[in-house]
């Protein structure tokens, strides 16, 4: 199943109009994309965030396939039986980007490997949209490699080091994923499954998915009056994003998502889904404290022109 889905998305990239740039020493990577789709936003005028950070993610994984010039020399990593995984991940979204309303066109995703140790690596990729300067979302994972046949963690290959370790910031940045808290609160639970379109390549739920389960689940329980002070949750902007992955699910798996308010900070949600008790994933949803609507033009149906007599 994963060479087969694999080719079939290689044959899909050239369709989709994304152009991407891999720099010469393989270190770093640039994308541009036409923008988002009007499907991609919700009834608020913002672009779902599993949805931006599926795009993300879909960029990284083009672009370690590149058939011209592989990010991070991942053919090669490849050619020895050796693939990665994404371990965790922290999504910032930043103020402005809910300043402008969507669609956003173009985008630019622009990736960079930040750190290493033992047997992960870090990639930091931002997304700057509608020609701005600033880049609007930062996201940091933390990728583990493996043995594609055995699946045990694999130690970073000394060629591979080698390469790529004087390409490293001046301070590197070894990021480990968010731990989840000790104490559990009064949760909120429901059940989803698993289905194929929440699957990577591996056949494996992908992040992005999981953190539609989760703000699913978050919506729901603010429409019950769940939370103390989030009744509205829908006029909160998500500030972070934080997820860690502990062991995979699959196509048809019965999830239970559970969520929590944090008990030090009511605008900060916990997530764990677990399937029969062992815990897959964990995530942390933190929302901007207060956030003004910014001025926006009236819609031209809106805007009371002068009679001809005012003229």
């Amino acid at each position: 199943m994963y060479r087969s889905r694999i080719n079939h998305l290689l044959r899909a990239y050239p369709s989709l109009n994304l152009r991407i740039e891999v720099h010469k020493d393989q270190h770093k990577a640039l994308a541009l994309l036409p923008g988002l789709r009007y499907d991609d936003i919700n009834y608020t005028g913002q672009p779902d965030l599993h949805r931006l950070m599926n795009i993300i993610d879909r960029v990284e994984h083009a672009a370690l396939y590149d058939h011209t010039l592989s990010f991070l020399d991942y053919h090669n990593l490849s050619k020895r039986g050796i693939g990665s995984y994404n371990k965790g991940i922290v999504m910032e979204i930043r103020r402005h980007f809910y300043e402008i309303t969507t669609p956003k066109s173009p985008i630019q995703i622009s990736l960079k490997l930040t750190g290493m140790m033992g047997t992960m690596f870090t990639v930091c990729s931002s997304a700057t949209f509608g020609g701005r300067q600033r880049a609007s979302i930062m996201l940091k994972s933390c990728n583990s490699l493996v043995h594609r046949e055995s699946g045990l963690s694999e130690h970073i290959p000394e060629w591979w080091a080698l390469k790529f370790l004087r390409l490293l910031p001046e301070v590197p940045d070894n990021y480990r994923p968010v731990q989840p808290p000790d104490s559990v609160g009064k949760t909120f639970s429901y059940h989803v499954v698993v289905t194929l379109r929440d699957t990577d390549t591996n056949g494996k739920t992908q992040h992005a998915s999981y953190i539609r389960f989760f703000i699913d689940n978050v919506s729901i329980a603010a429409s019950q009056n769940f939370y103390s002070n989030l009744t509205k949750i829908h006029d909160y902007y998500t500030m972070r994003i934080s997820a860690i992955h502990f062991s995979p699910s699959v196509w048809g798996d019965s999830l239970a998502i559970e969520t929590f308010q944090d008990p030090t900070d009511e605008l900060k949600i916990h997530c764990f889904i677990n399937k029969e008790g062992v815990i897959k994933w964990y995530g942390c949803l933190e929302y901007y404290e207060v956030m003004s609507e910014p001025e926006l033009e009236p819609p031209a149906f809106m805007r009371k022109y002068p009679s001809s007599s005012e003229q």
